[in-house]
């Protein structure tokens, strides 16, 4: 598989200890590989890697040597090394999946990659060895159609399952690193408030709260979390666009800065990211309005460190830059770059 692939990372001039961005050009079968300047917040593509179908959602590996992509039209799941000092993406190999995955994920203990599916309504759990991953899915487990995502808690003990349309729902399981398993917990979901669809979550660093963006309800619901008994509770939800857009567009995406105090959310159709601040007592979120994207920003990511966001416009094949101002969160925009066609995925990476 190997001899298919076009690999073009052959840059030579290093980034070492710079910020390096990922996004997965889905209808040109690619992956391309960005340096990010952070005392200018420029961006420079370095490279690119080709895939023998689309990929989607990227994870990295705890230690930072691999990505893992879901090559979602090829039903396959994608190792690649990580070059320490340029980022550089080499040496692809191939798993099947067994599904078409949205969502990748890998466990805390590097052993493990989660996935989840959309069409087909699955979630599977496959076996990582030696930085990478190898064989069918270990487990596969039914969950129901339109699974979008799927995280493990900060603990690595349970994993959640947010569902929009109709089930809309988040499924919670058991999660078993040592035995390899996923198993229902008890109660099996949440579910979602009326209309609301979660579809991509992230915990707050302090592992009390989680939040969920909600793909047909246009909001972020802020969920507590039993850490003991692995389950959610929600407690307040907050719209993510001005009242005149309530029933128009969609939600997309969501990230927490590591610091805690802020949380962003995408919004699709408005072309917009919402800003909330982190109430540090309760964690219930204040909004702060929203800032003008790309088209269609399916994708975003705060690059470690939290001073710039990269927003994926799939709507206009287009990427842009903001810096994060760490005290009021909000966004300036810099800079718009031309990217392949689809970009369907951003991750950003901190080179040691």
């Amino acid at each position: 598989m190997k001899s298919l692939l076009a690999l073009l990372c052959l840059t030579t001039s290093a980034f070492a200890g710079q910020a390096v961005v990922y996004v997965s050009e889905s209808i040109e079968k690619r992956i391309a590989v960005w340096s990010l300047d952070e005392s200018t917040g420029e961006l420079t593509r370095q490279g690119e890697i080709a895939l023998p179908g689309a990929p989607g959602s990227l994870t990295l590996s705890p230690d930072q040597r691999h990505l893992y992509a879901s090559v979602r039209s090829a039903k396959q799941f994608a190792t690649l090394d990580i070059d320490a000092k340029t980022g550089a993406l080499s040496n692809a190999t191939f798993a099947d999946a067994g599904f078409n995955a949205a969502y990748v994920f890998a466990d805390k203990t590097g052993r493990w990659l989660l996935a989840a599916s959309y069409s087909e309504g699955v979630v599977g759990l496959s076996a990582i060895q030696n930085g990478r991953v190898t064989g069918l899915p270990v487990v596969t487990l039914e969950t129901g159609k339109k699974a979008h995502c799927i995280q493990t808690d900060p603990a690595n003990r349970f994993a959640f399952v947010p569902h929009v349309g109709e089930l809309n729902k988040v499924e919670q399981l058991r999660f078993d690193a040592q035995a390899g398993t996923l198993t229902r917990n008890t109660p099996p979901h949440l579910p979602g408030g009326a209309g609301e669809g979660p579809r991509h979550m992230q915990f707050h660093p302090n592992g009390k709260w989680a939040y969920f963006v909600n793909e047909q309800g246009k909001s972020v619901t802020l969920c507590d979390y039993d850490a003991g008994k692995g389950t959610l509770q929600a407690r307040q939800s907050v719209p993510t666009v001005p009242e005149d857009w309530r029933d128009k567009g969609s939600c997309a995406d969501i990230h927490v800065s590591a610091d805690g105090r802020f949380v962003y959310a995408s919004n699709r159709g408005h072309d917009s990211l919402a800003v909330f601040s982190v109430n540090a007592e309760n964690g219930t979120l204040t909004a702060h309005g929203q800032t003008s994207t790309e088209k269609t920003p399916r994708s975003f990511c705060l690059v470690p460190g939290d001073g710039f966001v990269v927003s994926a416009g799939e709507g206009s094949h287009r990427l842009i830059v903001f810096r994060r101002d760490a005290e009021t969160g909000a966004l300036t925009p810099l800079k718009t770059y031309d990217c392949g066609k689809g970009p369907a995925w951003v991750m950003s990476v901190k080179l040691n």
